[in-house]
């Protein structure tokens, strides 16, 4: 219960956190067409990886607007599914299908991680390499688990813990701007370090935004998918 209440009054933040945002961005930073991204975009933001760089910089607030539909979704389907405990499938799958989840597993996961920490220089970000931590983690289990048993890593309520603390450090890296002098989510506008580009050390807050949204959407998903599956 209380982590449900700590994500309503996240999403009521976000709300309230809009009409901020609208207030304090500067009129030049508002108003961007596709030219302004391409040209300046790197000298900017410092994020060789310019998809990043719009996603996390430039329209970072709409960004926190997608993750909240996701921390919406899994609350409501928290509320609504069955409290009964998880019940995956009657019985265990094959030793070929269990073999070879348990060598892949491990590539999956590494390279979830990567796509998120190297989200700012390469293809790839939070969302992308949330999403397969996710598939990794609903993966492991359909492979795994059998009967009442439900066995990973973390249970429900740390997953809920992970989302949580996922969208708290997204906002407050937002609101590192506005301490800075700068807007919501601006991460060119808070005057932070942006480091040479096409280094790891590089784009300033955006590593940190992507860090911050891979593990609340894998988090996220990952509590979709054993509320749904509930019997």
């Amino acid at each position: 219960m209380a982590s449900r209440i700590i994500a309503a009054l996240m999403i009521a933040a976000v709300a309230a956190l809009a009409l901020l945002t609208a207030v304090s961005l500067p009129l030049d930073m508002q108003r961007r067409d596709v030219g302004s991204y391409i040209d300046r975009g790197v000298q900017q933001t410092g994020a060789t990886n310019q998809v990043s760089s719009i996603l996390f910089d430039y329209r970072g607030f709409d960004t926190l607007g997608e993750a909240t539909v996701i921390l919406a979704a899994s609350l409501i389907i928290g509320f609504v599914a069955p409290r009964r405990r998880t019940s995956m499938l009657s019985s265990s799958l094959s030793v070929i299908v269990r073999d070879t989840v348990a060598l892949l597993l491990p590539f999956l996961l590494v390279f979830g991680f990567y796509i998120i920490l190297f989200g700012h220089i390469s293809p790839g970000g939070g969302f992308t390499g949330g999403v397969m931590l996710a598939a990794a983690v609903i993966i492991y289990s359909l492979a795994y688990c059998s009967g009442s048993r439900r066995i990973f890593l973390l249970d429900e309520a740390q997953e809920k813990l992970v989302e949580n603390s996922g969208m708290l450090l997204f906002l407050g890296i937002g609101l590192v701007g506005l301490g800075a002098g700068g807007a919501f989510l601006a991460n060119a506008a808070t005057g932070v370090p942006l480091g040479r580009p096409g280094s790891l050390a590089s784009a300033g807050l955006i590593p940190f935004l992507n860090l911050a949204s891979g593990l609340k959407v894998a988090a996220g998903l990952s509590i979709v998918f054993f509320s749904l599956i509930r019997e």
